[in-house]
């Protein structure tokens, strides 16, 4: 790959050692959201080796890349599982995150956008601790080891250059062959691993794409989620190893320029800023609990509205409440038949833009403000607001269309529930809505006071 830094003789990822499970306490960043009723159990265990330097501490912008140094060093970091408690209820599939730091800890962007989908259809999902930031290094104090001392005062890691090398000992310690002891997957026979990763861990995967997967080989297909480089950047994703299906908001649409090929296909979601609400509301609610010790509150009711709440609070940068989540989990279970049975996922329309002559892009919008084209969900083409993707430093905003507005589209909320009953029913036949979510998405429209 053009930029590369990695130099020297690449080893296949070792098989860490683990201990755990630890039972004590609550994990830090664990779920808020209740996996008992899933039948889910929720594990942490501690992992712990000599890692490999196979790549730069900050793998782009390219031209800003450092060399590796050539020695091994040793690391301690977690991982935590989430899994079926019963065998027969595991459908084969691990879905590996990457976790963000950008916030100063580990945030599990991916699982908190797909934890439904991913419990109601059996996943397996393990959050690997990857990066320094998160485990001993946050600028916040909100790292593994000083947000809570006494159950991770032994983690170290050595630096971001050995990242990769501890996300591919992560993979082998739920894949590898013999089973190491204690197993965090209790048996479980795991036989295809997703990795993914939001934003400035999707930088990373796609770095681990490019340069680690070719010689490791443990991933079986890459699901990222959004991105932070630059339109100046080439979205240079291989598209020869394994399928990748890269989602992206409407608030990157202008960043990840390049058209589907080979094994790789990209999603531009309509309506959607680079932290949604769902996200913040989840979030939050675990900074509360791990920070404040307090009770998240965490509610799924109220986080999940998408702008058909009449006493919901609009504008002044309280959130972008276009449901992504939805988009999500599609997109996961498209890349898994297309991992398991080569299905590729449907391609998805870009969303419109114009490109003024000095190079500044705009999106195209329609009447009301939301933008045209893209993979468009139920919410953009039976309108009840408009989703301010690009404001708010990335959490966007949310203004409810003016009454005159909506009685003229939906005179009766009879009229607005076949409407969306017309545009899930298409949503789910292009392939961008899973049935599931199309029932969910529908009962909120059939509870709200549109056309009321």
């Amino acid at each position: 790959m053009v930029g590369s830094v990695a130099g020297g003789k690449r080893r296949d990822a070792t098989t860490p050692t683990l201990e755990g499970p630890i039972t004590d306490g609550v994990p830090q960043t664990s779920a808020v959201h209740d996996i008992d009723e899933y039948g889910y159990t929720e594990s942490e265990y501690l992992i712990s080796g000599d890692a490999q330097p196979l790549g730069p501490p900050n793998p782009y912008p390219v031209d800003e890349r450092e060399a590796p140094p050539e020695t091994k060093a040793e690391y301690k970091t977690r991982l935590l599982v989430y899994r079926p408690k019963h065998r027969r209820d595991f459908n084969g599939t691990a879905l590996v995150e990457w976790p963000n730091v950008s916030t100063g800890r580990d945030s599990p962007v991916a699982w908190i956008n797909t934890f439904d989908y991913a419990m109601r259809e059996g996943y397996a999902v393990v959050i690997a601790s990857a990066q320094k930031v998160g485990v001993d290094d946050s600028p916040t104090d909100q790292d593994l080891r000083t947000g809570n001392p006494e159950r991770y005062g032994d983690l170290h890691h050595p630096g971001d250059v050995y990242s990769y090398d501890i996300f591919s000992q992560a993979i082998r310690a739920i894949k590898t062959r013999p089973r190491p002891k204690p197993d965090p997957m209790a048996g479980f026979n795991v036989q295809h691993v997703i990795a993914t990763g939001m934003s400035q861990s999707a930088q990373y995967l796609r770095y681990y794409l490019n340069e680690i997967q070719e010689t490791h080989g443990l991933v079986d297909g890459f699901l990222p989620f959004a991105t932070t480089h630059t339109p100046e950047e080439p979205a240079d994703q291989r598209d020869d190893l394994v399928p990748v299906l890269w989602v992206v908001s409407e608030d990157e649409a202008d960043r990840v320029r390049r058209p589907d090929s080979g094994l790789f296909k990209l999603w531009e979601v309509t309506g959607t800023s680079h932290i949604n609400y769902w996200l913040m509301a989840w979030a939050g609610a675990m900074d509360v609990r791990d920070f404040e010790g307090d009770d998240p509150g965490w509610d799924p009711l109220e986080a999940g509205q998408y702008g058909e709440r009449a006493d919901a609070d609009y504008g002044d940068c309280q959130g972008n409440y276009f449901p992504m989540r939805y988009a999500y989990n599609a997109a996961l279970s498209h890349v898994t038949e297309w991992v398991k049975r080569n299905e590729k996922p449907p391609a998805a329309p870009r969303i419109e833009r114009d490109v003024a002559s000095d190079g500044t892009v705009e999106v195209v919008t329609d009447e009301y403000g939301n933008a045209k084209g893209g993979l468009r969900l139920p919410p953009i083409d039976v309108p009840v607001a408009v989703y301010d993707a690009r404001s708010c430093e990335s959490y966007g905003q949310t203004f409810r269309l003016e009454e005159s507005a909506l009685a003229e589209l939906y005179p009766t909320h009879k009229v607005y529930v076949s409407k969306m009953r017309e545009a899930t029913e298409a949503a789910v036949d292009d392939g961008y809505l899973l049935p599931a979510d199309a029932q969910a998405l529908l009962a909120r429209a059939e509870a709200s006071s549109i056309g009321k």
